[in-house]
Protein backbone atom coordinates (compact mmCIF):
# COMPACT_ATOMS: atom_id res chain seq x y z
CA UNK A 1 0.00 0.00 0.00
CA UNK A 2 1.56 3.81 -0.81
CA UNK A 3 1.60 6.59 1.56
CA UNK A 4 -1.29 8.18 -0.38
CA UNK A 5 -3.30 5.14 -0.23
CA UNK A 6 -2.82 4.97 3.34
CA UNK A 7 -4.00 8.72 3.86
CA UNK A 8 -6.89 7.96 1.86
CA UNK A 9 -7.94 4.91 3.57
CA UNK A 10 -7.72 6.71 7.15
CA UNK A 11 -9.35 10.15 5.46
CA UNK A 12 -12.39 7.34 4.67
CA UNK A 13 -12.13 6.01 7.89
CA UNK A 14 -12.53 9.36 9.90
CA UNK A 15 -15.64 10.23 7.52
CA UNK A 16 -17.34 7.44 8.32
CA UNK A 17 -16.32 7.85 11.90
CA UNK A 18 -18.03 11.61 11.81
CA UNK A 19 -20.75 10.22 9.76
CA UNK A 20 -21.54 6.98 12.23
CA UNK A 21 -21.61 9.78 15.09
CA UNK A 22 -24.67 11.57 13.72
CA UNK A 23 -26.38 8.18 12.44
CA UNK A 24 -28.31 5.68 15.68
CA UNK A 25 -28.57 2.84 12.97
CA UNK A 26 -25.04 1.49 12.85
CA UNK A 27 -25.50 1.37 8.84
CA UNK A 28 -22.14 0.77 7.51
CA UNK A 29 -22.06 3.35 4.78
CA UNK A 30 -20.31 2.12 1.26
CA UNK A 31 -19.25 3.74 -2.10
CA UNK A 32 -18.10 1.90 -4.90
CA UNK A 33 -14.94 4.57 -4.99
CA UNK A 34 -13.31 3.01 -1.93
CA UNK A 35 -13.29 -0.57 -3.63
CA UNK A 36 -9.36 -0.19 -4.49
CA UNK A 37 -9.12 0.85 -1.24
CA UNK A 38 -10.77 -2.02 0.74
CA UNK A 39 -11.78 -4.62 -1.53
CA UNK A 40 -15.29 -4.48 0.04
CA UNK A 41 -18.01 -3.80 2.89
CA UNK A 42 -15.90 -6.72 4.34
CA UNK A 43 -12.31 -5.38 4.00
CA UNK A 44 -13.89 -1.59 5.04
CA UNK A 45 -15.23 -3.64 8.27
CA UNK A 46 -12.46 -5.06 8.73
CA UNK A 47 -10.30 -1.66 8.66
CA UNK A 48 -12.87 -0.36 11.25
CA UNK A 49 -12.29 -3.34 13.75
CA UNK A 50 -8.62 -2.60 12.97
CA UNK A 51 -8.87 0.97 14.18
CA UNK A 52 -10.87 0.08 17.22
CA UNK A 53 -8.31 -2.19 18.31
CA UNK A 54 -5.46 -0.25 17.62
CA UNK A 55 -7.07 1.88 20.19
CA UNK A 56 -7.79 0.31 22.73
CA UNK A 57 -4.76 -1.19 22.72
CA UNK A 58 -2.99 2.28 22.76
CA UNK A 59 -5.38 3.61 25.14
CA UNK A 60 -6.02 0.94 27.66
CA UNK A 61 -3.49 -0.45 29.86
CA UNK A 62 -3.50 -3.64 31.11
CA UNK A 63 -1.50 -2.79 34.40
CA UNK A 64 -3.77 0.15 35.29
CA UNK A 65 -6.14 -0.53 38.36
CA UNK A 66 -9.99 -1.53 37.06
CA UNK A 67 -11.46 1.96 38.17
CA UNK A 68 -9.22 3.12 35.40
CA UNK A 69 -9.18 0.91 32.89
CA UNK A 70 -12.88 1.04 32.89
CA UNK A 71 -12.79 4.97 32.87
CA UNK A 72 -10.51 5.01 29.98
CA UNK A 73 -13.07 2.05 28.07
CA UNK A 74 -16.24 3.95 28.68
CA UNK A 75 -14.53 7.20 27.28
CA UNK A 76 -13.49 5.00 24.21
CA UNK A 77 -16.64 4.00 23.77
CA UNK A 78 -18.54 7.29 24.53
CA UNK A 79 -16.34 8.88 22.05
CA UNK A 80 -16.33 6.23 19.46
CA UNK A 81 -20.13 4.85 20.09
CA UNK A 82 -20.97 5.45 15.86
CA UNK A 83 -18.57 3.46 14.81
CA UNK A 84 -19.00 0.73 17.75
CA UNK A 85 -22.60 0.78 16.62
CA UNK A 86 -21.81 -0.16 13.02
CA UNK A 87 -19.12 -2.94 14.15
CA UNK A 88 -21.75 -4.10 16.48
CA UNK A 89 -24.39 -4.49 14.23
CA UNK A 90 -22.34 -6.15 11.50
CA UNK A 91 -20.12 -8.31 14.40
CA UNK A 92 -20.29 -11.85 13.40
CA UNK A 93 -20.66 -14.27 16.17
CA UNK A 94 -18.12 -14.21 18.85
CA UNK A 95 -17.48 -17.61 17.91
CA UNK A 96 -17.00 -17.15 14.32
CA UNK A 97 -15.39 -13.88 14.71
CA UNK A 98 -11.55 -15.79 16.44
CA UNK A 99 -10.78 -12.59 18.07
CA UNK A 100 -9.04 -12.33 20.98
CA UNK A 101 -11.05 -10.71 24.44
CA UNK A 102 -10.20 -7.78 25.77
CA UNK A 103 -9.85 -7.03 29.17
CA UNK A 104 -12.55 -5.54 31.15
CA UNK A 105 -12.97 -4.44 34.64
CA UNK A 106 -16.02 -6.85 35.09
CA UNK A 107 -15.02 -9.58 33.41
CA UNK A 108 -11.97 -11.03 31.71
CA UNK A 109 -13.10 -11.58 28.49
CA UNK A 110 -15.67 -9.41 26.77
CA UNK A 111 -15.82 -8.58 22.96
CA UNK A 112 -13.47 -5.30 21.78
CA UNK A 113 -16.63 -3.95 20.34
Amino acid sequence: MTWNETHQRTRIIREIEAAAACDPTGRLPWKESWAPLFGDRDGLLTALRARWDRMCQAQLDSEASDASFRDTHQRLRRTHAGMLRILEANAPSAHASGQAPVRTPSSAAASPA
